[in-house]
């Protein structure tokens, strides 16, 4: 258990934040139930050592997306081409991967974002009823990129082929960095703690530990 004495302040905007993502990542998506996207969640968690037997939703994920999931979230360095391959190859659409980059990353923000602050990892919510319900950008195209995107591959529209999940790492994004208008702008001041430059110093070495590349 933490002691309580040595936990940072919550901040109630990104609570909210957090809030809404879970109750997102816990809902049918374009290609997932809400069962699998909390399934692939607690996957990933237990893929980066972390606790989640206790909000295991006990679906079985099918390997391929089991394994997607994983890499994503602990080596995504090593992802390639050939990756994207074999899940299409397996028979999945190239945008459903786009939705299980998309739920490991929401999960391991959350997650990071609450061990940073010296907190217990959120429970995973209660799995909405439904079916999925194909929610895409027909502009998006495949480019400069393994997947398609609108417009050239980046990380602001690394999610822009699925209009939800780009939505949604956009709230969260508002949050505790930029919203994506303003992450090329570097005159843009977003009134924190730390100035500009200084985010992005934090940006730019989070960056280079996790080996990130587009």
């Amino acid at each position: 258990m933490f002691n309580t004495s040595d936990l940072a302040a919550a901040d109630p905007a990104a609570e909210e934040a957090i809030g809404r993502a879970l109750g997102v990542l816990g809902s049918p998506g374009s290609f997932f139930t809400g069962a699998e996207r909390l399934a692939m969640a607690a996957h990933v968690r237990r893929a980066r050592g972390l606790d989640a037997s206790a909000a295991d939703p006990g679906t079985e994920l099918p390997a391929m997306v089991a394994e997607s999931a994983a890499r994503v979230a602990t080596d995504a360095i090593a992802t390639r081409p050939h990756h994207i391959e074999a899940w299409e190859a397996d028979g999945r659409d190239v945008l459903a991967y786009l939705e299980v980059v998309a739920v490991a990353s929401l999960i391991t923000s959350i997650d990071s974002y609450r061990i940073g602050i010296g907190r217990e990892l959120d429970e995973l919510p209660t799995p909405a009823a439904g079916d999925p319900v194909r929610a895409v950008n027909d502009e998006a195209k495949t480019t400069n990129g393994w997947v398609p995107t609108v417009g050239v591959a980046l990380a602001p529209t690394a999610l822009s082929a699925l209009p939800n999940e780009k939505a949604n790492k956009d709230q969260l994004s508002a949050i505790w960095y930029l919203t994506d208008e303003f992450v090329h702008k570097y005159d843009v001041e977003p009134g924190r703690e730390l100035t500009r430059p200084q985010m992005e110093l934090v940006a730019s070495r989070t960056s280079w530990l996790n080996e990130c590349f587009f």
